[in-house]
């Protein structure tokens, strides 16, 4: 029911159904909770301390969202309705105190767990407890120790199993995690082993193949051939004379001549190809646990093109041509890293997804 409709009818007669609708509402929603509080206060399960905290901010939200549109009243009836409004605070901050009890002591169970699951849980509950009482006991110094147990540290390597050199830059691009913007908050990448530092796991980026075409340019020889007018002459009649038209005008009939142009047409081509793999080793027991086929390419291509003969007969789609030279070939190097950036961004995908962590 809006209350903003009840808040716009008020006073009048047509707001009536809408009062009394939201009175019986209220009613019955109250009535619903604080049955529900009942139950729970007698069940000896300690998790019934969030649903109860829940419970008591639900009824303190519901009447305070009310208040705002008080009085109400039942024009037809002439009476006031009457909302049985109570104080909270003193059940809501028991209950509270009781559930980040439960909080602590439960994240502190946790926080002596192996498990990494645990602590991350221990860490979630600690949030929790952290929102609900910013500032409790040790609570910001047991998140920042649950992070840092409950994190999976990965050590990121680049193998290359090719006959190729892996250009520098993009060895650094591949292992400059900040630019990936990961957003996994327990998983740590480094691109070097740290001392002291035990990694969960080992992801190597392996290079298996790449492979580069040579250096192709291509030609093709192509005629032009096109009618075209070349200025005009004056009509004549069957004596030699010029033929005027009704305004005393000379008629002129354009005259048209045949024009040949030979268009050689280059097209420089070359392309890389490059397949990976990502392959995740669970460092504890050297034992592979998932790998991720990886693979692009890079095609270069440039169009150029010379002619002799007559530039008119040249079609438009040649035109561009002309205007283009040779370029040298990009460089090994160059397709190599040019071909590698779709890997990038299929490497970057697996690290943020992190499933396997």
């Amino acid at each position: 029911m809006s209350l903003e409709k009840i808040q716009k009818k008020k006073g009048k007669k047509s707001a009536d159904p809408y009062v009394a609708l939201l009175k019986e509402a209220y009613d019955k929603a109250v009535a619903r909770d604080e049955a529900r509080i009942n139950k729970l206060q007698t069940e000896r399960n300690p998790d019934k301390w969030r649903k109860i905290y829940d419970l008591y901010l639900q009824l303190d939200a519901r009447q305070e969202k009310i208040k705002p549109v008080l009085p109400l009243y039942l024009i037809k009836e002439n009476s006031l309705v009457t909302f049985n409004f109570k104080d909270y605070n003193n059940q809501i901050i028991d209950v509270k105190s009781h559930l980040v009890q439960h909080l602590y002591k439960r994240a502190k169970i946790l926080l002596k767990s192996q498990n990494k699951g645990d602590i991350r849980e221990a860490y979630n509950l600690l949030d929790e407890l952290d929102r609900i009482d910013h500032g409790y006991k040790d609570v910001s110094k047991l998140m920042q120790q649950a992070h840092q147990m409950g994190t999976t540290y990965a050590l990121v390597r680049i193998v290359n199993k090719t006959d190729k050199i892996i250009p520098k830059r993009l060895q650094q691009e591949l292992l400059n995690f900040s630019s990936y913007g990961a957003s996994n908050f327990w998983v740590d990448y480094h691109n070097q082993k740290q001392p002291g530092r035990q990694y969960d796991y080992l992801i190597n980026l392996k290079f298996k193949q790449i492979n580069i075409s040579p250096d192709q340019e291509r030609e093709k020889e192509i005629i032009e051939e096109k009618e075209i007018q070349d200025g005009y002459t004056y009509q004549e009649d069957a004596n030699g004379n010029i033929v005027k038209d009704s305004l005393g005008n000379p008629i002129k009939i354009p005259r048209m001549i045949k024009v040949r142009s030979k268009v050689h047409l280059y097209q420089q081509h070359k392309e890389a190809q490059v397949v990976a793999e990502a392959e995740i080793i669970d460092n504890r027991t050297g034992q592979r646990v998932d790998n991720f086929p990886l693979q692009s390419q890079y095609v270069f291509e440039h169009n150029y093109a010379t002619y002799s003969g007559d530039q008119r007969a040249i079609r438009n789609e040649y035109l561009d041509f002309l205007k283009e030279k040779h370029v040298p070939f990009p460089s090994t190097e160059q397709m190599v890293y040019d071909a590698a950036k779709d890997i990038k961004q299929q490497f970057k995908a697996i690290l943020n997804k992190a499933d396997f962590l």
